[in-house]
């Protein structure tokens, strides 16, 4: 199944031209082998929108044959004869023709195989009454009789198609049989769609350990955000303080912000005030309005405080900034850029303290000391495009995009054969837009503004053009060209 995987990994819809996915799976019903025609679907089972895919390409019309075309690679196994094997019922079930699918439908039905599930799925949702209602029957029986298998199978493509024009019914049966005490929500739980686990979750009766071990451990934010809720709710309602407090310790923000909430309403507001530095702002807003209510001095709180979470909170509530000066020369370079974005924030930031950080060893710090830099000396920009680190001649770049329309050419000029792939990759891009941008086209209402290039200026870019071709298209590096003389 190595090619089939490789296909899919790249699987995209194709209207004018054959699908190798449908070729592929054509050629392994062919041969005849039904362990592997099982195996593939099995693999396409795990990929819910290349199921989608492959039943859309299999129906498709191109635009240069006929109405009633059929694909070459479905004659045969869109026969859906009674003993074809479950790949050419699968295959059967995508056909152009009504009766074909009605077909292919009865004999999923019949074999009550998981892996023909995803098909029947899709079924229920087709344009022809006689299909849909056939399929729709036999879904909701196969998914009463035996959730355990059926359940896994259906959800994939179940979610998938549930936004699409009759997708609802779908939806029904899946909740239905989720419902049933013989549903393995736990194992879809475990899924790796993060919709199957978002379902699983919004389906199940769980226990608050299982809710907050799922807070804890998910892998996604929504599943994580919705679990943490569901268990602090839990928490609330029995006043299971200790559990708040442990989901407050997660290291994801979603999950405090629910547990501190719980405190909130429990009347913890002494606990929660000690979140006030905490990394996220919304986090640090909740312990703020505790902080109000008990009558502490956030202020003062964040100025006794050397975190990145108390600089970013001090920044929010306002104030003297004349301690986050001090903080420019901490050894630490995540707090230096944490002061350079607070003394902007707080419009107290002078242009004397930020030059020196523009070559500041960490490049966080740099591109904070970019952003903040007020006014931009003429001959700077050069001069840190002409740096040996690549953090340095990136803030160039982009102080030099602050000079007009002329200098920003230049920049770009310089950063195409740059040795740093990503400015090299910006400078380029920069340089086609901005040749096209002072081409005047029919179709182009705006009144194109010439670009104002000296005499001096001019030489200088000329030379830069000629070094920067080999990096350019030949149509960017002609009209830059001829716009330069």
């Amino acid at each position: 199944m190595e090619e089939l995987e490789r296909l899919l990994d790249s699987y995209r819809a194709r209207w004018t031209e054959p699908d190798p996915v449908l070729a592929l799976l054509t050629e392994i019903d062919a041969a005849g082998d039904e362990a592997a025609g099982l195996a593939a679907l099995a693999t396409l089972a795990r990929r819910p929108r290349a199921v989608i895919l492959l039943d859309s390409s299999a129906r498709r019309v191109r635009w240069h044959v006929s109405e009633g075309y059929v694909p070459p690679q479905l004659t045969k196994a869109g026969r859906a004869r009674r003993d074809g094997s479950p790949l050419g019922v699968a295959l059967a079930s995508t056909h152009g023709d009504g009766r074909l699918r009605e077909r292919a439908v009865e004999q999923i039905i019949a074999r009550r195989l998981p892996e023909l599930v995803p098909f029947l799925v899709l079924r229920t949702g087709d344009w022809v009454p006689e299909v849909r209602e056939r399929a729709g029957a036999g879904l909701a029986v196969l998914l009463h009789r035996d959730p355990a298998r059926m359940l896994p199978a259906a959800v994939g493509v179940g979610l998938w198609v549930e936004g699409r024009l009759r997708g609802t019914f779908v939806r029904n049966q899946l909740r239905a049989a989720a419902a049933d005490p013989r549903a393995p929500l736990e194992s879809l739980l475990g899924s790796p769609d993060r919709e199957v686990r978002a379902f699983a979750f919004e389906a199940g009766a769980w226990r608050l350990d299982r809710k907050v071990s799922v807070a804890l451990t998910a892998p996604d934010v929504r599943l994580r955000s919705s679990a943490a809720e569901a268990a602090a709710r839990d928490c609330v309602w029995s006043a299971r303080v200790e559990v708040l407090r442990r989901l407050a310790a997660s290291p994801h923000a979603e999950v405090r912000v629910e547990a501190l909430t719980g405190l909130v309403r429990l009347g913890r507001d002494a606990e929660v005030v000690a979140h006030l530095d905490d990394k996220s702002s919304l986090v640090r807003a909740l312990a703020r309005a505790a902080a109000s209510r008990v009558g502490v001095d956030v202020p003062a709180y964040y100025r006794s405080r050397v975190t990145a979470g108390a600089i970013d909170g001090f920044a929010e509530v306002g104030g003297d900034g004349r301690h986050l000066v001090e903080l420019l020369a901490h050894p630490t370079g995540r707090i230096r850029a944490r002061a350079v974005r607070a003394l902007r924030v707080l419009e107290q930031v002078t242009d004397d303290l930020v030059l020196p950080l523009l070559r500041d060893p960490s490049s966080v710090v740099v591109r904070e000391a970019t952003v903040a830099l007020r006014s931009v000396p003429a001959a700077l920009p050069w001069e840190l495009l002409g740096d040996e680190r690549p953090a340095v001649r990136t803030a160039g770049y982009r102080l030099a995009r602050r000079l007009g329309r002329v200098a920003e050419l230049r920049a770009a000029l310089t950063a195409v054969g740059d040795s740093h792939v990503r400015l090299a990759r910006r400078g380029r891009a920069d340089a086609v837009r901005i040749a096209h941008s002072l081409v005047s086209v029919p179709w182009r209402r705006r009144t194109v503004a010439p670009l104002e290039v000296g005499a001096a200026e001019a030489p200088g870019l000329r030379a830069l053009l000629e070094r920067a071709a080999v990096g350019l298209d030949e149509q960017t590096a002609y009209l830059l060209r001829e716009l330069l003389g």
